[in-house]
């Protein structure tokens, strides 16, 4: 399968900061260009192909942390999409250092334990793609190169990801199947649940720790969909 024309990286048209700068610079040296688009958009701040991104940066990230407002738009976007991603970038030293010249008391150590608490928390509410990059050059360049890999085939390394299980429980290899479920998730839903039928219950799969949004919308879709249900993880759709 030859590869699908690019349609254009589109930048929130409100999104503001070096970022976005950073990202058109990045697309115009690429070989081809990379197409570049500003509108609004109703979730994220980038979309990537068909991944609508969320970017902040270190300062940014604890700021809306402790407000509640990323968890808020992090909802929407789970409300709104299939899949979707997070990007932190910058400096946790440079953030320490601001924190300080503004009377704060945090220490690098603290900064960098607090951030993986905090990337941890929204991987497990919400299972969503997280990606950390350290300055402002990194951060253009995985959003440029996700927007590209969106709409090539898989390698042929890649075209051999899909998960073939076998264990001595149909139950276990039937979940085992949905992209994000692997097998301590599985022991968790089946020890809650009890049996398959009941796998397919909202409320029962909102008691098994650890099972974010985004899986349970998955094993739901799986189990009760009249439709056929795919996962298409290697180019747009």
């Amino acid at each position: 399968m030859g590869e699908e024309e690019m349609n254009p990286l589109v930048i929130d048209s409100n999104e503001r900061g070096s970022l976005p700068d950073a990202v058109k610079r990045r697309a115009q040296q690429k070989r081809p260009t990379v197409p570049i688009e500003e509108r609004r958009l109703i979730i994220g701040d980038y979309q990537c192909g068909e991944w609508p991104i969320e970017a902040k940066t270190v300062g940014d990230f604890f700021e809306s942390q402790r407000s509640g407002h990323l968890m808020r738009q992090l909802d929407n976007m789970d409300a709104n999409a299939d899949f979707f991603g997070l990007l932190v970038w910058g400096s946790v030293p440079g953030y320490v250092k601001q924190v300080k010249s503004r009377g704060g008391t945090l220490s690098v150590p603290m900064a960098l334990k607090q951030l993986s608490g905090g990337l941890a928390r929204v991987v497990a509410d919400f299972g969503c793609l997280i990606y950390r990059a350290p300055d402002l050059t990194e951060a253009s360049h995985f959003l440029v190169s996700l927007h590209e890999k969106s709409f090539k085939p898989a390698s042929r390394h890649g075209a051999q990801a899909v998960r073939r299980v076998s264990t001595n429980d149909v139950r276990v290899d039937m979940l085992l199947t949905i992209p994000g479920v692997g097998p301590e998730l599985v022991e968790r839903i089946l020890e809650a649940c009890g049996c398959v039928e009941e796998v397919a219950c909202i409320d029962c799969l909102k008691q098994v720790r650890g099972l974010g949004p985004v899986i349970r919308k998955r094993i739901i879709e799986a189990f009760t969909s009249e439709e056929p249900v795919k996962y298409e993880r290697t180019q747009s759709r």
